[in-house]
């Protein structure tokens, strides 16, 4: 799964959460029923290896530790993207792109759930395309 896939599961899911009470309801763990309602096959998968998302007492700790997560995985696709830009700046190109898609996705999540479109979305947005154009210019 690519880093923007990455990056927009873990804020949709961290949205999911943040829109809950602070404690479980079920005798289910938080975050597989966070997973459940995001209906995403990757969901559980994704977040089951971390010891403090699957330990979470409540859902304000599950959102700061998706949090953090979604942050150390950003990094990681930051410098990976970094090391495409000299060894496969295609592929670089291509990540750029479709980093921008997350935005999209999330206006439209913001938009069904009647939550304004912050302007760091945007911004992200408008980010990932220059870098695209930028990033093509080394082909």
């Amino acid at each position: 799964m690519n880093t923007s896939k990455v990056s927009f599961l873990l804020f949709i899911v961290s949205m999911i959460l943040i829109s809950h009470s602070l404690t479980a309801a079920s005798g289910e763990s938080l975050y597989e029923g966070v997973c459940r309602e995001t209906k995403n096959p990757d969901c559980i998968p994704l977040l089951k290896d971390d010891p403090q998302i699957t330990s979470a007492k409540n859902y304000l700790d599950l959102s700061r530790f998706i949090l953090d997560f979604a942050e150390k995985k950003a990094r990681e696709g930051k410098e990976g993207a970094k090391g495409d830009l000299i060894k496969d700046p295609e592929s670089a190109a291509y990540q750029a792109r479709v980093a921008g898609d997350g935005p999209e996705y999330c206006a439209k999540a913001f938009k069904e759930a009647n939550i304004e479109n912050p302007p760091i979305n945007k911004l992200v947005a408008s980010v990932s395309t220059i870098a695209f154009y930028a990033i093509n210019h080394l082909h």
